[in-house]
């Protein structure tokens, strides 16, 4: 139907006929992604990369709210439809000279392209077309004659870009008021290259769970208990946003040395005890004989003391963002930009609520809800800058 559609309209711009899109988003809703992302692209898995780069990279304060609206899921469906049109483009005009060379510092690939996919996945998905990068930052095409079996190649990736598209599209209806936080964005993902359909992970949002989770299959990437489930969950897991906006009791869980890879070998952090909290959720401690006193996260420079913008969960640190050592831990280890409450909302940061022991920031909304005790039941230092 797809290539009935380019057919019929010629040269016009990528598919815009919205009864195909709902019939296509209708086929990804019932059915194994897998299966239906067969065209030789796996857009969960360029989904998955873009969002974990945006994740780390994403920028903090006024100026990071006007480019967030370009990243995630939304950015990748505009960057899904510009691949597209670029196939439909050598498909139905490949002699055209102007279809030989795109320019990499032009509006659209600066606006459409580069805020959502990294260089490597740039080359790699427009290297299917053909196009390889020179050295005057331009993409140049490299298949001086066209063959029936390179047109119907170039046909087969405009259908899985336009499929990628309609995936990006089903899965931004699906959440709603979450569109635009990564972390759920990227849950979502990683849901869905498990094959799962639409409503299996819908209803897992929905449903409490056991002991655990099954998001710690593989290997996780931070573990965390939520005890009012009494679940484990990865940092990426659904139910673990679930659970935090709900506003459950939740706290980091560290793996055990001996055998790192299997979640029945956790053990619960310094401060936990049988599943309560050292603190209480009204906010007195319990005595000190009743639990090892739980350590707060320390400054790696005198720059985050006064505005931190990156907690390194490897080091147990903040960094200011200016910190040297702080972008090398976002190359290597486990880092979590600061900036962004955990319900998915910008932080203005005034006052600045910073949990020391576990690194969750609140919005000015969900502090006052709770203004004494974090979620993972440590009390707020209000004595300080944060």
């Amino acid at each position: 139907m797809l290539e009935q559609q380019i057919l019929g309209r010629g040269s016009s711009l990528a598919c815009k006929d919205e009864t195909l899109c709902q019939e296509v988003e209708g086929l990804l809703k019932d059915s194994d992604p897998r299966e239906v992302h067969c065209l030789g692209l796996d857009p969960l898995r360029v989904m998955e990369e873009s969002l974990k780069v945006g994740a780390a990279a994403a920028p903090s304060g006024a100026y990071g709210r006007s480019r967030k609206s370009r990243r995630g899921l939304q950015g990748l469906a505009i960057a899904f439809e510009v691949l597209e049109q670029a196939a439909l483009n050598l498909y139905l005009g490949p002699w055209r000279n102007e279809y030989k060379v795109i320019k990499m510092y032009s509006g659209t690939f600066t606006h459409c392209i580069s805020p959502v996919l990294s260089m490597p996945q740039t080359e790699t998905l427009f290297g299917l077309l053909g196009y390889q990068p020179s050295p005057a930052q331009q993409l140049c095409l490299q298949s001086p004659r066209v063959s029936p079996a390179s047109l119907e190649d170039l046909l087969r990736m405009s259908c899985a870009f336009f499929v990628a598209r309609c995936e990006c599209r089903l899965l931004l209806g699906a959440l709603g008021k979450r569109v635009g936080d990564t972390q759920y964005e990227l849950a979502v993902v990683k849901e869905r290259q498990r094959g799962h359909v639409l409503q299996v992970w819908r209803d897992r949002v929905k449903t409490d769970v056991g002991s655990l989770c099954d998001c710690v299959g593989d290997r996780p990437l931070r573990l965390h208990r939520c005890f009012d489930c009494n679940a484990f969950h990865d940092i990426t897991c659904l139910l673990l946003a679930e659970c935090r906006v709900q506003g459950h009791r939740i706290q980091t869980v560290e793996e055990s040395a001996d055998d790192p890879t299997q979640s029945r070998h956790l053990k619960v952090p310094d401060g936990l005890s049988s599943g309560v909290p050292a603190v209480s959720t009204i906010g007195h401690h319990s005595a000190a004989s009743e639990s090892p006193k739980v350590e707060p996260i320390s400054y790696h420079c005198d720059s985050a003391k006064v505005d931190p913008r990156l907690l390194c969960h490897t080091c147990k640190v903040f960094h200011g963002s200016q910190c040297v050592q702080g972008k090398l831990c976002r190359t290597s280890h486990n880092t979590i930009p600061l900036g962004t409450c955990y319900c998915g909302k910008f932080c203005n940061r005034k006052p600045l609520v910073l949990c020391h022991y576990c690194g969750n920031e609140y919005c000015s909304q969900c502090w006052y809800k709770n203004p004494v005790t974090c979620s993972c039941g440590q009390t707020f230092d209000l004595s300080t800058s944060v």
